[in-house]
């Protein structure tokens, strides 16, 4: 895909656009124009969450550095295409020479490095999890990769900036032969879509038969510890090989027309020409769609990002206090607890993690639903994460 968005707005050799005022009607206008908001509050809000979650992180994993910045890239597209494509739902904006040559060179670099850091946690994966007593990857080189993948992508479409020029305030590619555009076009549909998918198919098989031929050490004494750790090793490969997978299969239904719309605008009969324009006009959502999905993706299907999700945000909204609420009964109170040796000397009888709490009403903690009703006195014991709150009739575990 050479230009993914602002399709009308951009033209190859034998494709121009004389485009000068948006043709859509003030409806249409208007739920592009929530969609686009939409999508751009959530695309920024989940990747910047990611890049927090990952960026606080002293040491991170191989995987977790190419999730990272697989987080930039979208972020990056988003950034630079949702809000001049929201603009020019009602104004055109007069393309310039940096425009046409910076501004789409930014959006095709973007698709490549997804596309390829995709391919790269594929091949990563599948080499963990076929080679696990063979030396794991150095985050030097994870670091080296991932910059290799900017720099092949950089090379890859610097056709583009090349071609691409302002011609009475619209981007055109003038090719010197429209030839040459046809045999670049395949070439990115070989390189940013075709030839990814392929290995990230066979990664995935080789993934798959791998899991099924060796199902692990069977359970024997004085074996068990090891056992239940290999189990949990296939548990977080499995889930691993999830998030994957649905990043891949969304990648091909997002990105798929929008390929299929620009082989079919250069090697089409002018009919077949004409009719993909409306796939253009949509092709656009699609993409700034998948931009957005990866952050929701790992937080549905990782355990390890869902709880990070959950720390990260009770930080955020509760600034990292515990909050107590009133109870039905339209009562309020406060609760203060602390483990310091002046209460520990005034109570010795209560271990560190044990605090006295009069309470009246219901008490509900900030991580669930986890509520004490009725009218309780006597004290909150937290241990490994759980509450109870006690009495002289009855146990309530939060």
């Amino acid at each position: 895909m050479k230009m993914n968005v602002i399709v009308n707005n951009t033209n190859g050799t034998s494709n121009s656009s004389s485009t000068t005022e948006p043709t859509e009607n003030v409806t249409e206008r208007t739920v592009r124009l929530t969609f686009y908001v939409a999508t751009f509050v959530l695309g920024m809000i989940g990747n910047i969450l990611v890049m927090v979650i990952l960026g606080k992180k002293s040491k991170r994993s191989i995987h977790e550095m190419f999730i990272f910045n697989l987080a930039v890239s979208d972020l990056t597209f988003i950034a630079f295409c949702l809000p001049v494509n929201g603009y020019e739902l009602f104004e055109i904006i007069p393309k310039i020479e940096f425009y046409c040559r910076f501004i789409f060179l930014m959006q095709t670099i973007t698709y490549f490095i997804s596309i390829y850091t995709i391919t790269s946690m594929a091949i990563h994966r599948c080499y963990v999890i076929v080679n696990p007593y063979k030396p794991k990857m150095s985050t030097k080189s994870a670091s080296v990769w991932i910059a290799f993948i900017w720099l092949i992508s950089l090379i890859i479409v610097i056709p583009i900036a090349v071609v691409n020029q302002s011609v009475n305030d619209e981007c055109q590619e003038n090719w010197l032969d429209p030839y040459h555009a046809k045999v670049y076009t395949a070439a990115l549909f070989v390189l940013q879509f075709l030839l990814p998918l392929c290995i990230i198919a066979i990664a995935y098989i080789w993934i798959g038969i791998y899991l099924v031929m060796n199902k692990g050490p069977q359970t024997s004494i004085g074996g068990r510890r090891r056992t239940a750790s290999h189990q949990k090793k296939r548990r977080e490969n499995k889930q691993i090989i999830t998030t994957l997978a649905a990043i891949v299969i969304l990648f091909t239904i997002c990105l798929l027309p929008g390929q299929i719309a620009w082989m079919v605008r250069d090697f089409g009969s002018p009919k077949q020409q004409n009719d993909i324009e409306v796939v253009f006009k949509f092709s656009d959502i699609l993409d700034f769609i998948h931009a957005c999905v990866n952050p929701i993706i790992y937080g549905l299907l990782t355990d390890k990002f869902r709880k990070d999700y959950k720390d990260v945000l009770a930080k955020i909204f509760t600034c990292g206090k515990t909050t107590v609420v009133p109870g039905t009964n339209d009562t309020t109170f406060q609760m203060e607890a602390s483990n310091n040796s002046g209460q520990q000397a005034a109570n010795p009888e209560l271990p560190s993690d044990v605090y006295s709490v009069d309470i009246k009403g219901s008490l509900e903690h900030t991580n669930g639903q986890q509520t004490c009703s009725d009218d309780i006195k006597g004290s909150l014991e937290q241990t490994n994460g759980q509450q109870t709150c006690t009495n002289n009739h009855e146990d309530f575990r939060l």
